[in-house]
């Protein structure tokens, strides 16, 4: 079982991996979504110093479980540069750790509005699914983008931060100026950050990027990141106006009921 724990994708086996949407893939979705369910539950009914201590428990383990990743690839001779944390899900982890840490606007829309949706994107569209199960990468990715999915989802429940689409600036202005940096990066080493010079596999944007070639594939793809930042807010306000008015009828129904 644990064999192939610490070989790298290029060492394995080629058919040690799995398949996008096949049992394997949907039992590990299924489980992140059960475990965040439950957690949600169990957040909401703890005090506000308690959901403190858990976020930066969170927060101390996503810094943890990314400095094993770099520790374990660093010590069997696999870091590589692309293994940088500086795609989004790996710049998220020191966003949203900082801003448990440290709150603020800026942090708290881009964990809200980028980040959550990111991770939530990485763990439909993996790219690790060439590892086998038990492999450091194949938990690592998936644990850590269930926490990262997690995090967020508690911080809105929970009230600690609601964005508000009048600071759409703030995600927008830090994506105009970390591509532009990311891609001369990615060009220079012949990374992929962000997924910014060619599409992640397995993603429905390899099938504009085979048909219609790198320049239609930039442009849907950073139209889609947009489309799905503005569904983010109206999304949540949409959720908030909803929880508004039930709780309105619920104590209304209560005053009644009380006259």
């Amino acid at each position: 079982m644990f064999e192939f724990y610490f070989t790298y994708w290029n060492d394995l086996p080629s058919d040690s991996g799995y398949d996008t949407f096949g049992i394997v893939h949907l039992t590990w979705l299924a489980g992140m979504a059960v475990a965040i369910v439950l957690c949600s539950v169990l957040f909401l009914k703890c005090s506000s110093s308690a959901q403190e201590r858990f976020l930066k428990t969170l927060a101390v383990i996503m810094l943890a479980m990314e400095a094993y990743r770099e520790t374990v690839l660093i010590v069997t001779g696999h870091m590589e540069f692309e293994n940088l944390p500086l795609h989004l899900c790996g710049l998220a982890i020191f966003v949203e750790a900082l801003f448990t840490f440290f709150p603020n606007s800026f942090l708290g829309e881009f964990t809200c509005v980028a980040c959550l949706p990111g991770a939530a994107s990485a763990l439909i569209f993996p790219d690790w699914l060439r590892y086998p199960t038990v492999n450091y990468m194949n938990l690592h990715g998936f644990i850590m983008h269930g926490i990262l999915v997690m995090f967020p989802i508690l911080v809105l429940i929970s009230g600690k931060y609601i964005p508000n689409i009048r600071r759409i600036y703030m995600p927008v202005l830090f994506f105009a100026v970390a591509a532009p940096i990311l891609h001369c990066l990615n060009t220079w080493q012949g990374s992929n950050f962000m997924f910014l010079n060619r599409p992640s596999l397995g993603s429905p944007f390899e099938t504009v990027y085979e048909a219609y070639g790198y320049g239609a594939y930039l442009a849907v793809f950073v139209a889609t990141v947009f489309a799905v930042i503005l569904a983010m807010y109206g999304g949540i306000g949409g959720i908030r106006r909803m929880a508004g008015k039930i709780l309105r009828t619920k104590a209304d129904r209560k005053k009644r009921y009380s006259v």
